[in-house]
């Protein structure tokens, strides 16, 4: 009789532990991801139309791809000392997306930014935010300033300075993009 007892014990003490096991390593469910500019929020949705006049672009047909989102205006000397690192390293990433938005309404013309564009080389879309909406939803306080988006939309980081060669490859890497 004892021996009965002490089994059904066990079975009891042995069902409990598989309970456990088996709701403990259940995986916690993620809270979800809301919109918004801070890092770890999916970057806010915006449809602009490109300088060359060839359509626009919507920021979130771009997922699966991880993306360089750079505002900037053509007269703003920090946004000229980081163009030419910023075309070359678009030039020489495959499967990643760079996009540069320029805050038109504080251009004095598009012949300047499309001088711009040809100065530095830029291949990559440059898009026109006519009357700072995108920048404003962004929260652009300074330019230039670039969001690091990942493939499912997070931003991974913002930065608000011109970005050199070494500061590139470190925020590239934040998106998950190998470094040159």
């Amino acid at each position: 009789m004892r021996r009965y007892g002490t089994a059904i014990i066990a079975v009891v003490v042995l069902i409990a532990a598989v309970a456990l096991i088996h709701w403990g390593l259940r995986p916690v469910p993620k809270a979800p991801l809301t919109v918004g500019t801070q890092v770890g929020q999916v970057a806010p949705d915006f449809t602009l139309p490109r300088l060359d006049g060839k359509g626009s672009v919507r920021l979130w047909a771009l997922r699966g791809k991880p993306v360089w989102v750079n505002f900037f205006a053509s007269w703003c000397p920090p946004c000229n000392a980081e163009a030419y690192d910023l075309a070359q390293t678009a030039k020489k990433s495959p499967g990643l997306d760079v996009i540069g938005v320029d805050l038109t309404a504080s251009e004095s013309s598009l012949a300047k930014v499309d001088a711009f564009v040809t100065q530095y080389g830029i291949a990559y879309p440059v898009l026109l935010d006519e009357n700072n909406t995108v920048a404003n939803r962004y929260g652009i306080q300074a330019i230039p300033t670039s969001f690091f988006i990942d493939r499912q939309g997070v931003i991974r980081a913002a930065v608000s300075m011109p970005l050199y060669p070494a500061l590139i490859k470190k925020y590239l890497r934040k998106i998950d993009y190998p470094a040159q």
